[in-house]
């Protein structure tokens, strides 16, 4: 007889660094099933930035938490197990620049929240 495991809460994070050491993001997802059988992924997104790669990067400047799309579900399970380097990319260009943006009042939190969860859907 054949055992089934299933994955109830699972949470991951990924610490993703520019090429010039000026900006880190943390891109963590979250699993939770524990409601039965629907489950709810989240995006916690967090960015820092410094002026110089020998300062240290101090407290984020921005902390998001994305409730995922059902339908980007499977995007994020796979997502899970490792960005691509389109995934991170994204992250750390356009879902930081509008997450920096909303929380300097440019953009709606809305529209933020948009761009980080469209990491997902990245090759």
């Amino acid at each position: 007889m054949a055992t089934k495991a299933t994955v109830i809460k699972l949470k991951v994070n990924f610490q993703l660094n520019t090429p010039n050491g000026l900006r880190r993001v943390i891109f963590g997802l979250e699993k939770d099933a524990t409601s039965g059988t629907v489950v709810t992924w989240t995006i916690n997104f967090q960015l820092f930035e410094r002026a110089k790669k020998s300062d240290p990067f101090g407290d984020a400047i921005v902390t998001l938490d994305v409730e995922v799309d059902k339908a980007l579900n499977a995007k994020a399970e796979k997502a899970a197990k490792g960005l691509t380097a389109g995934q991170s990319a994204h992250a750390l260009g356009p879902a930081a620049d509008d997450a920096k943006a909303a929380e300097d009042g440019e953009i709606d939190q809305e529209d933020a929240q948009q761009t980080v969860q469209n990491t997902l859907k990245k090759k």
